[in-house]
């Protein structure tokens, strides 16, 4: 079953507290954090490794700076020691968001804004474009086919090392969507991608290796800031 769990950033922020959160993630992580000169920046990604350390003590009783973590050559994160725990983590906004599954999983939230159209001739196959350029509001429906797609690399873990370009998306019903090559007119039959709705200003998009039968679940996981962390 895909899991996947949400969670705002708090409205009040401060170095003091970013501190007080760091001492519970990796040497490293606090390094990498630190370096952010935006603390909106840094408490995304913060909030990213508390659900992460969330998930893992449910499901290993361990904390997250008890566990190797490890990136691939691509630079997706994975846990050596747990195979069957496969994740993936995405912010934008007020939002952070991570994806749980035992097989390969990809997630992509983006904040709505103005879409270029010119880059989205560039990125998108030319159904694609011609589907947004129909659309009723094209920024939506821009990002979606974004979020869509992003989440097919990340799962695949290559991120834009695949040119957008080279999938193409479907829609099926229930939010599902099924993904194909744009170059070879052939489905990606052991992937599939959902569409959450949380918000009207964002699109959310969590992509899967099958399993077979209703393998995503049916509303995001709501986490609190404050119990998280």
């Amino acid at each position: 079953m895909v899991e996947v769990y949400i969670c705002q950033l708090p409205k009040e922020k401060s170095q003091v507290k970013l501190g007080e959160l760091l001492l519970k993630v990796p040497k490293e992580r606090q390094k990498h954090i630190r370096r952010f000169y935006h603390l909106d920046d840094a408490y995304r990604t913060i909030i990213g490794d508390y659900l992460l350390d969330h998930v893992l003590k449910q499901r290993t009783g361990k904390t997250l700076k008890e566990i190797t973590l490890k990136r691939n050559a691509y630079g997706k994160p994975y846990l050596p020691d747990y195979p069957f725990i496969q994740f993936n983590i995405s912010h934008s906004g007020k939002y952070v968001v991570c994806a749980v599954h035992n097989q390969d999983v990809g997630i992509d939230i983006e904040e709505i804004q103005t879409f270029d159209l010119l880059l989205a001739k560039q990125l998108f196959t030319v159904d694609e474009y011609q589907m947004i350029r129909n659309s009723n509001d094209r920024n939506h429906a821009c990002y979606e086919i974004w979020t869509m797609k992003e989440s097919y690399t990340k799962a695949v873990g290559k991120g834009l090392v695949i040119p957008l370009d080279a999938i193409r998306i479907r829609k099926q019903v229930g939010n599902l969507m099924e993904v194909g090559s744009s170059h070879e007119k052939e489905l990606v039959t052991n992937f599939i991608c959902k569409q959450y709705a949380i918000h009207t200003d964002y699109k959310l998009t969590v992509c899967a290796r099958m399993t077979g039968g209703n393998m995503f679940l049916e509303h995001p996981i709501e986490m609190n800031f404050d119990q998280l962390c």
